[in-house]
């Protein structure tokens, strides 16, 4: 595990973060590869810190951010009550700065501002608008554990506070089988399976903190959202609210 500290927050690494280059062999090779795992590396980067700077910019103090196999997780705790609304906002923001800086650097293009970019510059910059951009908007389906999902659960603890997590999950389901069944149709494989691996994750969600307490008191030490199946239980943060891309 490789840890440092951004503006204050701890960070880390995971060895299993490797993988991402394993998903760029066949598409790119040599200095190229490791372009895109650097571009991959600063998108996750960024939408987690999107998480972390808004959760403490409400009051939440943030325990840290991993980054591991397929994405990476933000962990803070609540040191006063924070309503649904609140974790809606905090739920959508690492989406919303990768969308929002993969559209820049599409902004920058057509303006024809990175013309005469090197070639290993465009390979970053595909890859982060990519990763950014791509992921940040898949993040956002409403399925349980996704941001998506989580902004979901959080209007229905508005609306419907004892039931929130409960519907969630069903439409979480719903919505995630007919991805599944889609894929598959598509002979997208790959992608069916991590959907089933992502489905699977939301439907042992454990937290059920945005139901419970429709004034959010007495959840401060619940966790929002559990985290997906990906590093071993000892470099996993524990006990607060989570946010995996």
């Amino acid at each position: 595990m490789v840890r440092f500290r951004l503006l204050g927050v701890p960070v880390g690494v995971h060895w299993s973060f490797g993988f991402v280059a394993v998903l760029g062999l066949g598409v790119y090779e040599g200095w190229e590869l490791a372009a895109w795992t650097a571009a991959v590396f600063v998108a996750v980067m960024l939408h987690e810190s999107g998480h972390a700077f808004v959760a403490r910019a409400l009051g939440a103090q943030v325990e840290g951010i991993t980054l591991f196999a397929l994405g990476g997780l933000t962990t803070w705790r609540a040191v006063r009550p924070i309503s649904p609304g609140r974790r809606f906002v905090i739920a959508a923001a690492g989406s919303a700065v990768g969308i929002a800086a993969g559209l820049a650097v599409l902004g920058l293009g057509r303006l024809g501002f990175l013309d005469g970019v090197p070639s290993l510059g465009f390979v970053f910059l595909q890859a982060f608008v990519w990763a950014g951009l791509g992921w940040g908007i898949l993040n956002w389906i409403p399925v349980l554990p996704l941001d998506g999902g989580h902004m979901m659960e959080s209007l229905l603890a508005i609306v419907a506070p004892r039931r929130a997590v409960v519907i969630a999950k069903g439409v979480s389901l719903v919505v995630g089988v007919a991805l599944i069944a889609l894929a598959l149709r598509y002979g997208e494989r790959f992608l069916a399976f991590f959907l089933v691996f992502i489905v699977l994750a939301g439907l042992r969600d454990r937290s059920g903190s945005m139901s419970a307490e429709p004034d959010g008191a007495g959840e401060a030490d619940e966790p929002l959202r559990p985290a997906p199946p990906a590093p071993p239980e000892s470099s996993r943060p524990e006990g607060p609210p989570e946010f995996p891309i």
